[in-house]
């Protein structure tokens, strides 16, 4: 414990410094991000499945409800989510880093603004409109956060601030929820939307001073995101590819993928329980709001006590690869646990552990993944990984709890199984990747690749520059 506050004292110190300047910018960058999410979610959520609750959808003889046809959202967020990256890969073609920032904030704001007029007299369209824009919010300006701040911190910054950074975050998520769980019945949704659009064009103001500071710290030329071809004749279709390009020849990033894809099946079909249980059990369309609220509060206090006291001391004792076993672990235990006991209160608490691990300490030491790669990764191949495979992955489980539930009408209890299946796999990538960017940020690619260079690592870069 004395270890603990001692580094927290030093970082106190750091603050002064340019780089403690830097890091806490990003937390608050990050607090705003997360926030905005939390207050989204509990309100797209309970309004949807309030919503088909009351009003079943009909699908080729299938009778959808509430926490079925948001699985139907969870399907059409990753159409959107091919649109999104696409917008994202072409813009950073010709932005620099803090205007694709303003851009995307600037978009969201409106958005924010035509929700908050109609959300009280929506239909279902409306209401799948919201659900799916709060899922881009996430997809979008979670992306857009982390490519910006990997860009500007090297792998020994990472494993150093990460865990100050990704504290504003955790932070951010218990404020979101909280304001949701404590207004919406008062102030009702359509202020809480309206709400948004302030912290959302401050974090494009935000964006911009960091970005500047950077500059003049560390005395370099103005640059746009990533490197593109020079042709005027670019397709959409080129801007998406040139991310699927660099992921299908490198094992590092395949592996990544995997361990996205994976995380993504086995929460999802958490968060299905979850809902399916809060659907039969909690009557009330505002009340279901206040729940999703309640457990998102929950989920931020576990957070941050994760990020204060676990997540700086494992990333800078133990690092990145051991960071990446404690969510896995938690999920494996948690869905076991439903198995034998699927009551709601377990399943919520089921559902808080994997969050709060999941936006603490496996999101900081995931991100610090893509520290030792070069620009294009981080601009390119990150979008593609986190807006669209991670949404892909999110319809494989869709089939599966539709599947079984809709059509073979298994109890969500069972769906635990798929989950322990994925979790075996989860730790065998996570092993891999974890030795791998050992490798990348310790010097010993040579022997790590074992003559099957990725070429997507800076390292690698400055090797072939030399050669």
């Amino acid at each position: 414990m004395d270890g603990f506050f001692s580094q927290l004292k030093s970082r106190f110190f750091d603050v002064r410094s340019g780089e403690g300047f830097q890091a806490v910018g990003l937390a608050v960058f990050f607090f705003l991000v997360i926030a905005i999410f939390w207050v989204l979610k509990p309100i797209k959520r309970g309004l949807l499945i309030s919503h088909f609750s009351d009003n079943p959808l009909e699908i080729a003889g299938l009778v959808l409800a509430g926490a079925q046809v948001e699985q139907l959202g969870k399907v059409l967020n990753m159409l959107v989510a091919y649109g999104v990256v696409v917008i994202f890969s072409m813009l950073v073609c010709f932005l620099a880093r803090h205007y694709l920032v303003i851009a995307f904030a600037g978009i969201f704001s409106l958005l924010f603004g035509g929700f908050a007029l109609m959300v009280d007299q929506m239909g279902g369209v409306g209401v799948m409109s919201l659900y799916v824009t709060g899922d881009i919010w996430t997809t979008a300006m979670v992306a857009t956060f982390w490519a910006f701040t990997n860009d500007i911190n090297t792998s020994e910054q990472a494993e150093r601030l990460y865990g100050l950074i990704g504290l504003g975050g955790v932070v951010g998520g218990f404020v979101g929820a909280t304001v949701v769980s404590q207004l919406v019945g008062p102030v009702g949704r359509s202020t809480l939307l309206a709400g948004a659009i302030v912290p959302t064009l401050t974090i494009g103001a935000l964006a911009t001073w960091i970005h500047y500071r950077h500059e003049r710290e560390q005395e370099v030329p103005r640059i746009h995101g990533a490197a593109c071809p020079e042709s005027s004749k670019r397709t959409p279709t080129d801007a998406l590819l040139d991310g699927v390009r660099l992921v299908a020849k490198s094992r590092y990033l395949l592996g990544i993928v995997a361990l996205v894809a994976l995380y993504e099946v086995a929460s999802n079909i958490i968060d299905f329980q979850v809902a399916t249980l809060v659907e039969d059990r909690i009557a009330g369309s505002e009340e279901k709001d206040a729940f999703f609220g309640f457990l998102g509060q929950i989920t931020g206090m576990g957070s941050i006590l994760i990020q204060l006291f676990v997540t700086t001391y494992i990333l800078n004792r133990h690092g990145v690869r051991i960071a990446l076993f404690f969510l896995p672990v938690a999920v494996l235990l948690g869905a076991v646990g439903f198995l034998a006991v699927p009551l709601l209160a377990f399943a919520g608490f089921m559902r808080v552990s994997d969050n709060a691990l999941n936006y603490s300490i496996n999101q900081s030491a995931r991100e610090a993944l893509y520290t030792p790669t070069t620009r294009d990764v981080k601009y390119k191949a990150k979008a593609f990984i986190d807006m669209f495979v991670q949404r892909a992955a999110k319809v494989l489980s869709v089939g599966l709890n539709l599947g079984l539930t809709a059509v073979a009408f298994i109890d969500v209890r069972w769906l635990s199984i798929p989950v322990l299946i994925a979790v075996g796999a989860w730790l065998i990538i996570v092993q891999w990747l974890g030795r791998r960017y050992e490798a990348a940020t310790e010097g010993t690619l040579d022997q790590e690749a074992a003559s099957v260079p990725d070429g997507v690592f800076v390292a690698e870069a400055q090797q072939e520059v030399e050669t």
